[in-house]
């Protein structure tokens, strides 16, 4: 199993840099019900970085902050879990997935749950 970042920066519109000067590339997965991300990562050169405000329609977080168990926190306060981490050759590749907001499930979980008040 591969180390993961601690940390990943956005850098423009189609990478990520670690806190090693390492290169990810995002490949953003669509199914139904769950939000995934393959973060690839790639030596490649950089060009110029981009500013927050150009980068105003990117669908991904700009920052991700590893926490405990398997997890990264994001600029957006989203948590993702770490599903898989592999190195096969030069290739490393890590699945995120993003958890669902624990304040939204409470709250439909209150919603849902009929009361009576007596």
């Amino acid at each position: 199993m591969s180390v993961h970042p601690d940390r990943l920066w956005i850098w423009d519109n189609h990478t990520y840099l670690d806190e090693n000067r390492r290169t990810w590339i995002p490949i953003i997965i669509k199914t139904e019900g769950k939000r995934q991300v393959v973060m690839r990562q790639e030596d490649m050169a950089l060009g110029e970085a981009m500013t927050p405000s150009q980068l105003t329609n990117f669908e991904l977080p700009l920052l991700w902050q590893r926490y405990p168990r398997n997890r990264y926190r994001t600029s957006d306060t989203s948590f993702w879990r770490i599903v898989h981490h592999t190195k096969i050759c030069d290739r490393e590749d890590m699945l995120l997935e993003q958890l669902p907001d624990p304040d939204s499930c409470s709250l439909q979980a209150t919603v849902a749950l009929p009361f009576t008040v007596p």
